[in-house]
C-alpha cells in the first residue's frame, strides 16, 4: 500500500487538480474520455459487484489519474481516484491493495496501478428535476430570438438552453439574497447528544489554553489542505495571541485528513505526543510545499521531521496511531464537516471565517 501511494505524491495542484479529479478531458487530448471513459463507468455501475455490497456502500469511484509522466492507457501507471466516507476513511486505506488486485481481476488486465483516497460525503444521486418554467416576459424573448432558427430540434434545445440559463439566474439571485440575510452569524442548531459530545473537550484532544477560558474554538483540519496552511500560517498565531494566551478562548485542533498523504501526516503529527503536536504541525503547515510537491511526500515529511530532532522513520508503521485520527473523523462527521478547515466557535458552525479581525467579531456576537 505505502509503495503504491509513495510513487507520485501528491501532484494535483490548483487548476490541474480539477481537471484530473473530474476523469474528464477534451476528446482531442492525450489521455481522454475516449480512452477510459467506456471502462470508466462500467466501473462506477458495477462497482457492488467488484468490491461487495458493504464497502460500496462507503465508496464512490470518481476518476482516473495518470500517474506523472504517464498516459491513460491499459497498465500505465494509473490511480483510481475513489471518494470515501469519512468514518470508513481509514478502514478502506488498509484495503486499498485488495481493492485493485479486484479491480484487475474483474477486467481481465492491469486497469488500475494503485487507489488515491479523497474524503468526503457519500450520497445518492437525487433525480433530475423539472426546469422551472420562466416568466412570460423571458419566454416572449427567448421565442423571439429563437424564431430563425428553422431546424425543430435545434429550435427546442436553444429553448431548452434559455430556460436553464434563466432557472440558473433566479437561484443565484435567491442565493445572493439569502446570503445577505443569513451570512451575518452563524446559526443556532438543535444538537443530538453525540454532536453536543463532540463539541466539548474530549480525552485526547490537543488543547492550547486554559481549562477555565470560557470560550471553545475546534478546528478540524487536513495537513494537505492550503487554506489550513494559510490559517495556521497566518491567523493562528493571532487566535493564540489575542485568545488564548490571554485566557479568553481555548483551542482544539482535530484530525479530518482530505486524502491518504493527509492521513499519514496526521499520523507522523500524532507521533510526535502531546507535548511537541502543536509544533509538529506548524512545521508540517510551513513546509507544505516543499512535500507535497515531492515525489515522495511522506519520505519528505520523515526527512523534514528528522532534521527537527524527531525519531518519525518508523511513524507511520504504528498503526495504533490511526485511532485517534479516526476519532476525529467520526466527531466531523457527526458534525457535519464538509470542508477543512472549519471551526466551531462555541458550539457554532462558523466554516472557514476568514482573518482574526472576523473570528474576533464572532466572539463578540457569541462569546461568553
Amino acid at each position: 500500500m505505502k509503495g503504491s501511494m509513495r510513487e507520485n505524491g501528491f501532484r494535483a495542484i490548483g487548476g490541474l487538480a480539477q481537471q484530473l479529479a473530474t476523469g474528464l478531458a477534451p476528446k482531442g487530448s492525450k489521455g481522454g474520455a475516449g480512452r477510459h471513459g467506456v471502462p470508466l463507468m462500467r466501473l462506477k455501475a458495477e462497482w457492488p459487484a467488484i468490491v461487495g455490497a458493504e464497502i460500496a456502500r462507503v465508496s464512490r469511484p470518481e476518476a482516473l489519474l495518470a500517474g506523472r509522466g504517464a498516459r491513460l492507457a491499459q497498465g500505465s501507471g494509473k490511480k483510481l481516484r475513489l471518494r470515501v466516507a469519512g468514518s470508513a476513511s481509514v478502514e478502506i486505506q488498509h484495503m486499498t491493495g485488495r481493492l485493485v488486485e479486484r479491480v484487475n481481476a474483474y477486467f481481465g488486465y492491469r486497469f488500475i496501478d494503485g487507489v488515491r483516497l479523497v474524503q468526503g460525503g457519500i450520497v445518492a444521486s437525487p433525480p433530475a428535476s423539472a426546469l422551472p418554467a420562466p416568466d412570460p416576459e423571458t419566454a416572449r424573448r427567448m421565442a423571439e430570438r429563437a424564431s430563425a432558427v428553422k431546424d425543430p430540434d435545434l429550435k427546442a434545445a436553444l429553448m431548452r438552453l434559455g430556460a436553464r440559463i434563466a432557472a440558473g439566474r433566479r437561484c443565484m439571485m435567491l442565493g445572493g439574497l439569502g446570503a445577505l440575510l443569513f451570512a451575518r452569524e452563524p446559526h443556532a442548531q438543535d444538537l443530538t447528544g453525540e454532536q453536543e459530545k463532540a463539541l466539548a473537550v474530549r480525552p485526547g484532544d490537543h488543547v492550547l489554553g486554559k481549562a477555565e477560558a470560557p470560550n471553545l474554538i475546534i478546528d478540524y483540519f487536513s495537513l494537505t489542505c492550503p487554506h489550513c496552511a494559510n490559517f495556521a500560517a497566518a491567523v493562528l498565531p493571532r487566535v493564540r495571541k489575542e485568545f488564548v494566551d490571554t485566557g479568553q478562548a481555548r483551542f482544539v485542533y482535530r484530525h479530518f485528513p482530505s486524502d491518504s498523504i493527509a492521513t499519514h501526516a496526521s499520523q507522523l503529527a500524532e507521533c510526535a505526543g502531546p507535548e511537541k503536536f502543536f509544533d509538529t504541525i506548524d512545521a508540517l503547515f510551513r513546509s507544505q510545499v516543499d512535500w507535497l510537491t515531492s515525489a515522495e511526500p511522506e519520505a519528505e515529511m520523515v526527512r523534514i521531521l528528522e532534521k527537527r530532532g524527531m525519531a518519525a522513520g518508523q511513524c507511520l508503521a504504528k498503526d495504533q496511531l490511526l485511532d485517534k485520527i479516526v476519532d476525529d473523523v467520526m466527531t466531523g462527521q457527526t458534525l457535519g464537516v464538509r470542508q477543512t478547515p472549519t471551526l466551531f466557535i462555541n458550539g457554532q458552525n462558523c466554516g472557514n471565517p476568514g482573518g482574526i479581525d472576523a473570528i474576533g467579531k464572532i466572539l463578540r456576537d457569541i462569546g461568553r
